[in-house]
């Protein structure tokens, strides 16, 4: 029997599966700005590299904090004038280069990002020198914004990963 004639085959072959998004367009909603809100001192100025639809850097204005931003200036191979602490939800493909860029620089982040980003080998070894990190886990999936669809749900967990903010605990269950 043929392939075409396998009518096994041919059930399974002309099944459609869901489309696969790369997450990079999954913007902040602002309830997972007030998760961490509580946490970032208001005397700061914030720099919001991944600025996207305004979602995160509004939210924070909102609450009364000091928010800068320039679409024209690629923090990742660029030196802007970062204030004072670097925030952002950056792209799902760059989590590791934004970590990575913020540590060469020694400036306080505070990280939205995919729990599993932190288990990569390369978040590691990025990590295991750094002497004042603390993951924040919210209690529920962060449900972000997403362009292609209208559901409210996340396929994946995430945390706040925040460098040089003088959190006395290592992890914070939020």
């Amino acid at each position: 029997m043929s392939l075409k004639e396998n009518k096994v085959w041919q059930s399974v072959s002309t099944n459609t599966f869901p489309v696969l998004h790369n997450f990079n367009e999954m913007y902040t909603p602002p309830e997972a700005v007030d998760i961490i809100s509580k946490y970032l001192p208001k005397d700061k100025i914030y720099r919001e590299a991944c600025y996207g639809m305004w979602h995160f850097a509004n939210r924070l204005r909102e609450n009364w904090f000091d928010v800068i931003w320039d679409r024209d200036i690629d923090c990742l191979y660029e030196n802007p004038d970062w204030r004072d602490i670097f925030i952002t939800n950056p792209p799902f493909n760059w989590n590791k280069k934004f970590i990575k860029r913020a540590i060469e620089l020694w400036k306080p982040f505070v990280f939205l990002i995919r729990l599993e980003h932190l288990w990569w080998v390369e978040a590691s070894r990025l990590l295991k020198d750094l002497w004042d990190y603390t993951i924040i886990i919210p209690q529920k999936r962060i449900n972000y914004i997403k362009i292609w669809d209208n559901t409210s749900s996340s396929p994946f967990h995430s945390i706040f990963l925040t460098y040089w903010l003088n959190l006395w605990d290592k992890i914070i269950y939020d």
